[in-house]
Formats: structure tokens, C-alpha cells, sequence
């Protein structure tokens, strides 16, 4: 990647007013982060790693990045949400990178590695696509492949809608999965990056199942 294209895609000033924006959005989603045993967790996140979340609606960006406000958060964007020239110029510069969906996108997978390599969080909603009842699909293989390529590790993620508008909103954060660590091998087959989706999938839905068992 050139110079000119990692200028391109690290806009820290744009980036941080988006920031002031989440920062105000606190008192209204007044997020509750808890763990897979129940128990509240602290949101901080050490280092490059990605955030797998479920997908119901197209409030869950500003759900994400309100939670982790005090960093910069790039997010995985379909190129379908950018379909105009106004709304790609902002969300790029909010911090969204375009993938196409419908072919292997190489350029977006090397940004999104180029972003974790320096450090940085991305979220990504890997079952690839809006689930509104809030049900997990199976996860797809991008997140597998770019944890291993930036060799950082995935953090599973679950949050539904408040079932009554004045709860507070619930986030549950699964324990960092290590996929490197885990598949040791230095090309992995495909059967290996199917497993590695499977496991996923398995901690996000262990993540489902705790907030379905603190529901309030």
C-alpha cells in the first residue's frame, strides 16, 4: 500500500469529529458492557483486534462506536450503504472502508489489514448481512482470514434493541479469540478457516445466549 493511499485512509481529523458525535450519543444508548458470565465488563480493547458483531439494523456502526468512542474505530462497509458520492466522501472519512461483497475484494482486505497492523480496532458484522430479530446466521469466512493475515485477534459481540425504549441498551463481549495462535499453521486450508468461522460463530452465540439470560 502507498503512502498516498494510507493517507488516504487514515483521516484522523475527520475521524475525531465523528468521535465528538458518539461521545453525545452516550447518554442515549447509556450502554451496559457485560462479559459471557454476566458480570460487567470493562469496553477498553488493547491494540489492533476486531470487533465481530451481530448485524439487526443500521444502528448497530453507531453502536459499536459509541462503546469504544475513545478510539478510533474503523468499521467494514458494504459498498451498497455508499451509493452516492456524498454519503461515500462522509463515511469514508468517519472511518468506513468499502468492500464489495459480491467478488473478493483484495483492496479492502489490505486496508483492513493495513488498519490493524497500525494499532487500530475494526468492526466488522460477519454474518454479512441485517438480521432484525436479532437471530444469528452463520458467519462468514472474512473475519477468519483477516484476523490471520494482521495476525490480530477477533473479540465476538452481541447486542439486540432495548425490548422497552427506557432500559438502557446491553452489549455482551465475548473473550479475544487468538486465530494464529489457534491454527499455528502459515497457510491455513480451507477446512482450517471453515473451523475457525465455526468456533466464532460458536462465541457469538455464546454471547446471544448471555443476553438472552440477563434480559430485564
Amino acid at each position: 500500500m502507498t503512502k498516498q493511499t494510507k493517507k488516504g485512509l487514515f483521516r484522523y481529523f475527520s475521524m475525531d469529529c465523528a468521535r465528538m458525535i458518539y461521545l453525545a450519543l452516550i447518554p442515549c444508548f447509556r450502554l451496559r458492557c457485560l462479559g459471557t458470565d454476566g458480570r460487567k465488563k470493562p469496553s477498553k480493547v488493547k491494540g489492533g483486534a476486531i470487533i465481530a458483531a451481530n448485524h439487526t439494523g443500521f444502528i448497530d456502526p453507531f453502536v459499536l462506536s459509541t462503546l469504544f468512542w475513545r478510539r478510533r474505530l474503523f468499521l467494514l462497509t458494504a459498498k451498497e450503504v455508499m451509493a452516492t458520492k456524498v454519503r461515500e466522501f462522509w463515511l469514508t472519512r468517519a472511518g468506513c472502508i468499502k468492500i464489495d461483497r459480491s467478488i473478493s475484494d483484495m483492496v479492502a482486505i489490505r486496508q483492513c489489514v493495513t488498519v490493524l497492523k497500525a494499532g487500530k480496532l475494526l468492526g466488522m458484522f460477519p454474518e454479512g448481512h441485517i438480521q432484525r430479530d436479532g437471530d444469528m446466521d452463520s458467519v462468514k469466512s472474512g473475519a477468519v482470514l483477516i484476523s490471520l493475515q494482521a495476525d490480530v485477534p477477533v473479540i465476538p459481540f452481541y447486542s439486540q434493541k432495548p425490548s422497552r425504549w427506557w432500559h438502557r441498551r446491553r452489549v455482551i463481549m465475548g473473550e479475544p479469540i487468538h486465530m494464529k495462535e489457534i491454527c499455528g499453521k502459515r497457510f491455513p486450508s480451507v477446512a482450517d478457516i471453515e473451523q475457525l468461522s465455526t468456533l466464532l460463530q460458536t462465541k457469538m452465540e455464546e454471547c446471544k445466549s448471555t443476553y438472552e439470560q440477563t434480559n430485564f
